[in-house]
């Protein structure tokens, strides 16, 4: 007959039998709702599509949502961070970017019932336009901003710039289409106003999103693994029923 195996044994069976742990790769974002956000069911759209691209590859994801410029800093410094996201198309220094997890469709808010055709830095010029410092728009008008040939009222958020279009203190401001849609649903104080602002449909940039790995061995590795996954998975799809599930946005 033989021996009943120690407690030893059977902990090394089960081990055994339930197979590696798998991987988890750390990213840092911020809160940018909906995209990214700690309160939202899969802490957001983008994390979302992050994590079912990662899953092709048996990869768990782990987010630390930071403040922007932290966010950054943490990914080029923490050796146990792989990137951060999400990031607009551009060169890195420190950073190489994946393939496209998305888009965001950067424009104006304006007034209800009020269009802008045009949208080039000059006409935007005439215009009491509203940003978000610090925030990325277009290169044309960040450059004139720059230059100082595009005048711009700066605040901290999105909601304040809602906020301001709302009360009629400033023309139009930038922002992504599915940011003002959020912020008009979650906000309260916004609720009877949602019919007095529209995204106007000259779009300034249809912008890809992108997660930016670090140029190290594990950011190479973890690049190499999401681009595969988010080649498999159905990036539109998933979205449409993303934003369903939080209210038709």
């Amino acid at each position: 007959m033989k021996p009943y195996p120690t407690a030893a044994a059977l902990l090394a069976l089960l081990a055994t039998a339930g197979g590696a742990r798998a991987e988890t790769v750390m990213l840092t974002t911020l809160d940018w709702c909906p995209y990214t956000c700690a309160t939202l069911p899969d802490q957001g759209l983008s994390t979302l599509i992050v994590s079912r691209a990662f899953a092709v590859s048996g990869i768990d994801v782990k987010v630390e949502f930071l403040p922007w410029q932290r966010a950054v800093q943490t990914a080029e410094n923490d050796p146990k961070v792989a990137g951060y996201f999400p990031e607009y198309a551009g060169s890195f220094d420190k950073f190489t970017l994946s393939a496209p997890l998305g888009e965001s469709p950067l424009g104006l808010v304006v007034p209800a019932g009020k269009t802008i055709a045009d949208v080039s830095v000059p006409a935007l010029a005439r215009l009491k336009l509203g940003v978000v410092s610090g925030y990325v728009n277009t290169e044309a008008v960040d450059k004139a901003i720059g230059d100082k040939t595009l005048p711009v009222e700066a605040v901290k958020d999105d909601l304040t710039n809602l906020r301001k279009v709302v009360a009629g203190r400033i023309d139009a401001a930038i922002i992504d289409e599915y940011v003002m849609r959020y912020e008009l649903l979650a906000n309260r104080e916004l609720t009877g106003d949602r019919g007095k602002v529209s995204f106007n449909p000259t779009v300034l940039e249809n912008k890809t999103l992108h997660i930016a790995f670090a140029k190290s061995p594990l950011g190479e590795k973890m690049k190499a693994a999401f681009d595969v996954g988010i080649r498999k998975i159905d990036v539109k799809a998933i979205q449409a029923e993303y934003l369903a599930r939080l209210g038709g946005m």
